[in-house]
């Protein structure tokens, strides 16, 4: 570097001339030469294709199958209670007695106003066979045959009357005692002894959920429909729950909805389960593996090698003269810790770790131990 001296006029002022000298220090520093910026080191793994099993994780609650509120069917005091709160219930199993002596006399009465019907029928025929043999013997007119034979009649409906009156008596002795119209698990009593049975009480006597078989219901993303419905038609289908017990209960699919919800984007389910154990509790909220079949030849990568930009999802190409490219994959799932990807083929140098900073046409170097191919569980044809 050339360094120029100026020259000083003596005339000059002071301030003057300690401005030129400090021109003249700047003007012979030297400038140090731009470093090198070296290009950033990233990892690269290699995507890979392999058979994995299609595994549709989501977040569900159980629901039991069947669910009844025993309510009275008549007005009446109760009288006893025959079970207890939380019981194991069987289907037919008394649960409570009414006071039925309203309903056994209303029954006396419906059968008395059987028996005198009957009476009177009775009478009333011997009276139309009589006015037959008169009116043939022509002691009598014709007409007292019609008038015998209207009043036959007329007590055969009154008798039809009087048998259902004591059906309804018979009915309303039956509901005195109440027995459980399904088999599960009792509830909270909501009375005792001595309370009234109200019909049309806000709250039921009790309740009974079905504990075995039970339902869970969820929900999955509408773009997992299709390889759902393709595993259900070819019997595939499996569902299975993380118990809190740490056994894993195997259900069956048991309902899709006909509508996907346009506001989430997803589809409504429920599965049944046996439930022997009874390990799920309705109600709980459960981790649902629905297990689908195979998908063959998926690709996949490590989770990290995907990243997320203002267009989507996408990776970054590692190609063969250090340049990186970037390009759009879908995200199908992630699954034993692997990522499931569509758009991409196998064999692919990705970037797995440093491409944070990283723009489509930028040199990176590549780390001495990149990560070797990603690796999954294979599944056997």
């Amino acid at each position: 570097m050339t360094t120029t001296f100026s020259f000083i006029p003596a005339f000059r002022t002071p301030r003057t001339a300690a401005l030129a000298s400090v021109l003249l220090l700047a003007a012979c520093a030297r400038t140090p030469p731009p470093e090198d910026k070296k290009p950033p080191l990233v990892s690269v793994t290699t995507a890979r294709a392999a058979d994995i099993p299609i595994e549709l994780g989501a977040q569900g609650h159980v629901v039991p199958l069947e669910f009844v509120d025993v309510r009275p069917q008549l007005t009446g005091t109760i009288r006893t209670v025959d079970f207890h709160e939380g019981d194991d219930i069987r289907k037919g199993q008394l649960l409570f007695t009414l006071d039925d002596s309203d309903a056994r006399a209303q029954l006396g009465k419906a059968q008395a106003q059987v028996a005198l019907v009957a009476a009177q029928l009775a009478d009333a025929r011997r009276d139309h066979q009589r006015a037959q043999a008169l009116v043939a013997s022509k002691f009598v007119a014709a007409s007292s045959v019609d008038t015998a034979a209207s009043k036959v009649e007329a007590l055969v409906a009154q008798a039809h009357a009087a048998a259902a009156e004591v059906s309804s008596a018979r009915t309303a002795l039956a509901h005195t005692r109440i027995h459980a119209p399904i088999a599960g698990k009792a509830g909270a009593v909501a009375v005792h002894p001595g309370s009234l049975a109200q019909v049309g009480a806000a709250a039921p006597l009790v309740t009974i959920a079905q504990f075995a078989p039970v339902g869970v219901e969820f929900d999955l993303p509408e773009k997992d429909l299709p390889a759902l419905l393709a595993a259900r038609a070819a019997g595939a289908v499996r569902v299975s729950i993380a118990a809190a017990a740490g056994k894993t209960p195997d259900g069956a699919l048991s309902f899709v909805n006909n509508a996907i919800d346009q506001d989430s984007a997803s589809i409504h389910l429920k599965a049944a389960f046996p439930n022997t154990d009874h390990t799920l509790w309705p109600g709980a909220f459960v981790r649902v593996v629905v297990h689908a079949g195979v998908s063959r030849g998926a690709v996949v990568l490590p989770p990290q090698a995907v990243q997320d930009g203002p267009g989507g999802r996408f990776v970054f190409i590692a190609a063969g003269d250090g340049k990186v490219s970037s390009r759009p994959v879908d995200l199908l799932r992630v699954q034993g810790g692997m990522a499931v990807i569509g758009g991409l083929d196998p064999g692919v140098p990705v970037v797995l770790e440093g491409g944070q900073n990283l723009r489509p046409g930028a040199r990176v170097r590549i780390a001495a131990d990149a990560a070797p191919p990603a690796t999954v569980a294979m599944v056997r044809p």
